[in-house]
């Protein structure tokens, strides 16, 4: 009767809400990656901390990108409004309230060489795609190709090397100075990771370039003097714009390894059991094992996060807010990373 009493008057108390109010002084929030990889770049994103009732988003712009004409049946709003002749497409374009763009970023490296970032807004990538169109008119092959030019503008709102001469190294002391109008200055220091290497995959005692489906193997790698490193596995399931749902086969929960470990190389990889085979002609994919080096500061930031200080009981998993590693007079972090990857085929 006790408990039935107690859980019943819970039920009759009228809720107060009360207005919760920020009184502090805004740091700044890092986010700073220096990545070994070629072809991708380091960079520093830089956000202040927010107030509770500001809105995590702005919007900044609009940008108008093109006219529909109606008729094209892609055009759905013509389908709304019969009288429309065509529309304006217009893209509203947000960016992180909390954003900074005018800080003066410096990454140096052990030898004193300064590296000055600049902020970035998007990127822009052309691709470029070939097709054979060719057609046969009265017996007789024309050939003719067709190429497509397709402008991708990637938002980024990142710090970045624009002079192309920041070439970081492995097993390398870098450190990260910020400075930010009306905030604290941020300082910050790391040592690279090594390059990792993936030496081999085995299944069945032999070298494979093929995986099997529900079969165990064994991943091989080079061993370091120092490092962790995660090791993840992705079946290309996307190809020419469809995503291919009927493949099961090949997933496994991403793991960290010790690569000084002698004893852990190989390891294990068991991945999902599949019960049902794909379609006859959905046999093989495209199968990709990598394996990410990181840094001290990546690991502890990434990996633990907060789960020795704050625990999250609602999601049930560690938060890294307000968790600094790697950096100094803020929030954030400043980690490295290196990878390196094997590309096989995985079939039934």
């Amino acid at each position: 009767m006790f408990t039935v009493s107690f859980i019943g008057g819970c039920l009759l108390i009228e809720p107060e809400w009360e207005d919760l109010e920020s009184d502090y002084d805004h740091v700044l929030n890092v986010m700073g990656i220096i990545n070994l990889d070629p072809g991708y770049p380091s960079y520093v994103g830089i956000y202040r901390t927010t107030n509770l009732d500001e809105p995590s988003m702005s919007l900044v712009r609009k940008d108008t990108l093109g006219w529909c004409d109606c008729d094209d049946e892609r055009c759905w709003e013509c389908e709304e409004n019969p009288q429309l002749d065509g529309y304006w497409l217009i893209d509203n374009v947000y960016e992180p309230t909390a954003l900074i763009k005018n800080a003066s970023v410096v990454i140096t490296d052990d030898l004193s060489n300064d590296y000055q970032f600049t902020f970035v807004e998007k990127i822009t990538f052309v691709d470029t795609i070939y097709l054979d169109t060719s057609f046969t008119f009265y017996g007789t092959t024309i050939e003719w190709d067709t190429t497509y030019y397709d402008t991708n503008h990637i938002p980024v709102n990142f710090f970045i090397d624009t002079t192309g001469l920041f070439e970081p190294k492995p097993e390398t002391n870098y450190s990260l100075s910020i400075t930010a109008p009306g905030f604290n200055p941020v300082f910050g220091s790391l040592e690279t990771p090594p390059y990792p290497s993936l030496d081999s995959l085995v299944q069945q005692g032999s070298l494979v370039d093929t995986v099997i489906v529900n079969e165990p193997f064994d991943l091989h790698w080079r061993l370091e003097e120092s490092g962790r490193g995660y090791v993840t596995g992705e079946v290309m399931k996307y190809f020419w714009g469809t995503w291919e749902d009927d493949w099961c086969g090949g997933d496994f929960d991403p793991f960290v390894i010790d690569l000084t470990n002698s004893d852990q190389n190989p390891i294990t990889v068991q991945t999902e059991y599949c019960f049902e085979e794909p379609s006859n002609d959905n046999q093989s994919k495209d199968y990709f094992i990598r394996l990410t080096a990181m840094d001290d500061n990546y690991h502890d930031y990434f990996i633990i996060g907060e789960s020795s200080e704050y625990s999250n009981a609602l999601l049930n998993y560690p938060a890294t807010k307000g968790l600094s590693k790697g950096i100094e007079g803020g929030f954030g972090f400043f980690g490295s990373i290196a990878s390196d990857g094997l590309l096989v085929k995985i079939a039934y």
